[in-house]
């Protein structure tokens, strides 16, 4: 809880200082903190550098006044409290990987990294959320708009297997691909990571459907990253948003909501290059949970337990979403690498064994489930639960999902019960791996 105030205080104080350089000592003064601690905790809850938000923060802010004003390039760098339009301009190009000159020309968009906010949430779960105020006063501005939220497919996927600069690639790349397809960029917001949102100020849904569908369209498009095609698929929600019913604490939620709706209508099919169908995931509304199937197992042992495998030679995920019940689905496939699938006889968790294009371990997944059944020889069916355990080629053990597992706690799709079971499971298979990795 003392980490929640030390980081909005030392928030606060980049806001407030943000035309005047700012020292790592000038932060950690005003937290009463010390600069070593300080920077553990951003290094910790951003996985980059103190320095590195004073800057991105700098720089987003810098982009908007090159883009709402005609000062120089250099005026806008003394501006922010850069020594020299050299320093600005590289520091620049760090985040937008574009000139200033290049950037003022082709873009609109500039909130790529607004103010953070740090908030306990209705689930007791700390989260860090872009600031919407600016949003929240657009949307005040007239009586209803219709807004369009959109949200990265995979991105603790792309971030565990690229690391987490790549996934703010992705991120930079998504908004301008969303900007360039809407023509929206004046209205066009980051609300968290991996979720954006577009403001239409319109009624006219049809108008609005069609510049979805254009982003949509280019789902099956890849963005290059250190000598990567790194797959950018995205789905969307469309919603309406009335003035009088909003305010800014209930914003963010109402927008979230719009999202986890429209997550509901993807469907996802895992399947072998041979085309075989291998693995597939079904969410059940009832439930609010994934049912999963494997198909085309056998019998076989791992980590000296027996259990049910099945081999994946080069995956081809086929997903398909609908926008709405007016409109066809979308479909579209991305290819993925050889895995394996173990099932291990009587245990609550099944572990995913990725492989390169030589055979040797990638990464391990351990996804837990419940509800393991196997309906013939060769297929088994689970439900999946919210923890996911990720052993990365490094030896590196992450723990993903944690806030959607307190989400669901809260929502009622899961007991007391089965949160307590999800985490002593998750507890169990970390203790498993560590032993193994000793």
């Amino acid at each position: 809880m003392k980490s929640f105030y030390i980081l909005n205080d030392a928030i606060r104080y980049v806001e407030e200082h943000i035309y005047e350089p700012i020292t790592p000592e000038d932060i950690a003064g005003a937290c009463n903190y010390s600069v070593s601690n300080l920077k553990y905790l951003f290094q910790k809850v951003f996985q980059y550098g103190m320095m590195d938000y004073v800057n991105k923060r700098k720089i987003t802010e810098a982009a908007g006044r090159l883009i709402q004003t005609e000062e120089t390039v250099g005026s806008v760098a003394y501006h922010y409290g850069y020594s020299s339009q050299e320093v600005f301009t590289r520091a620049f190009y760090k985040v937008w990987d574009e000139t200033p000159g290049v950037y003022r020309k082709n873009h609109q968009f500039y909130r790529f990294f607004p103010m953070q906010e740090f908030i306990y949430d209705s689930c007791k779960v700390f989260r860090r959320r872009f600031d919407l105020r600016p949003l929240f006063q657009e949307l005040k501005q007239t009586d209803s708009s219709i807004v369009v939220c959109f949200d990265i497919i995979g991105i603790r996927f792309l971030k565990t297997c690229f690391g987490r600069e790549a996934g703010e690639a992705a991120a930079l790349k998504a908004l301008q691909r969303i900007e360039s397809m809407t023509k929206r960029g004046g209205h066009l917001y980051r609300m968290a990571g991996d979720k954006f949102v577009v403001n239409f100020e319109s009624s006219d849904y049809e108008t609005v459907r069609c510049a979805v569908l254009n982003v949509l369209s280019c789902n099956t498009n890849p963005f290059p990253y250190k000598e990567n095609m790194i797959p950018l698929p995205m789905f969307a929600g469309i919603g309406d948003v009335c003035a009088k019913e909003i305010s800014e604490e209930n914003l963010f939620p109402l927008l979230d909501d719009i999202i986890k709706n429209a997550h509901k209508r993807l469907v996802r099919t895992f399947r072998g290059m041979d085309g075989c169908n291998y693995f597939r995931m079904v969410y059940e509304e009832d439930s609010g949970l994934y049912r999963g199937f494997a198909l085309n197992t056998w019998k076989g042992s791992r980590m000296g337990r027996t259990g049910l495998i099945s081999r994946v030679p080069g995956e081809e995920t086929q997903s398909v979403f609908r926008l709405d019940r007016e409109t066809s689905p979308i479909t579209w496939n991305i290819s993925g690498q050889e895995y394996e699938l173990f099932f291990p006889k009587r245990e609550s968790w099944y572990k995913k064994t990725v492989f390169d294009s030589l055979g040797n371990m990638v990464r391990e997944h351990y996804y837990i489930i419940r509800d393991l059944t196997y309906c013939d020889r060769s297929t088994v069916t689970f439900t999946l639960l919210f923890l996911e355990i990720v052993k990365t080629l490094e030896g590196k053990i992450l723990t993903l999902n944690e806030g959607e597992l307190k989400e669901a706690l809260h929502d009622g799709f899961i007991s007391k019960k089965d949160y307590r079971f999800i985490k002593t499971t998750g507890e169990s298979i970390r203790n498993m791996i560590e032993k193994k990795t000793e």
